[in-house]
């Protein structure tokens, strides 16, 4: 039987990558910017872009693709950021993590559902969670009541954190464009100080849209439709992402 931890790490990282891989799909996408994930998932902040213009010397929209994806997909490590319209609900999502899952750190900020952190390493899992959070999972009253304090799940959720890996996550996210589905119209635009290639949806932007860095071909944002607004900005590839196990005085014991 599963411990209260273990499965609160499962649901923790299930939601963050599915939540995730919803964002990036043209139906269903996340809006913020950048801070790297901390203690609650942060508040998107005011796209710096400027207004998108077409690119008369851009490449082909399936080649600017097909790079972007290959780069993502390489990646040893990143972050994003956004927030999504789920079934009429506000999700606040805040990711920095590896490739292989083995290292993440993820807030989430639920509307109604409260706020979680997880952080993943190899020696464990660290779930942090406010009262409403607790209070839905069904935590015992002590941890309730944790006051903001990391709990730490058994070695054996560690094998759950392939759902937190930033690849699973991309291969979600790229499953959901397709060359098909891609205008062959590219527009140029700056997003917080990146010039960008922009790809669209053949509908046009209100349906969705993808920006890839000129320089590197990284992916910088997905944006959603207008009737299921939001965006994922992203950053951090292939960092050091320095993310660390809480001090001891923020981990409190459950038995």
């Amino acid at each position: 039987m599963k411990t209260f931890p273990t499965r609160v790490a499962a649901l923790t990282g299930a939601l963050a990558i599915s939540l995730g891989a919803a964002a990036c799909s043209k139906s269903e996408t996340p809006a913020a910017s950048a801070p790297s994930a901390s203690s609650t998932a942060s508040t998107p902040a005011e796209s710096s872009s400027s207004t998108s213009a077409p690119a008369s010397d851009a490449p082909e929209a399936a080649d600017i693709l097909s790079k972007a994806k290959a780069n993502a997909l390489d990646a040893k490590s990143g972050a994003f950021v956004g927030q999504v319209d789920q079934n009429g609900k506000t999700i606040k999502i805040d990711f920095k993590g590896t490739s292989d899952g083995k290292t993440a750190d993820i807030a989430i900020e639920m509307e109604g559902d409260g706020k979680a952190r997880v952080i993943s390493l190899p020696d464990g899992v660290y779930i942090q969670g406010d009262e409403t959070f607790w209070k839905k999972q069904g935590a015992p009253a002590a941890v309730q009541k944790a006051g903001g304090k990391f709990i730490k799940a058994p070695v054996s959720a560690s094998s759950m954190t392939q759902s937190l890996s930033l690849k699973s996550f991309l291969e979600k996210a790229f499953g959901a464009v397709t060359p098909s589905q891609l205008s062959t119209d590219v527009a140029s635009e700056s997003v917080n100080g990146v010039d960008c290639w922009v790809l669209t949806d053949t509908k046009g932007k209100d349906e969705g849209a993808l920006y890839v860095s000129k320089d590197a071909s990284q992916v910088v944002r997905f944006t959603g439709s207008t009737k299921s607004p939001g965006q994922l900005d992203f950053s951090k590839w292939n960092e050091d992402l320095g993310i660390t196990a809480p001090a001891k005085g923020e981990i409190m014991s459950v038995g």
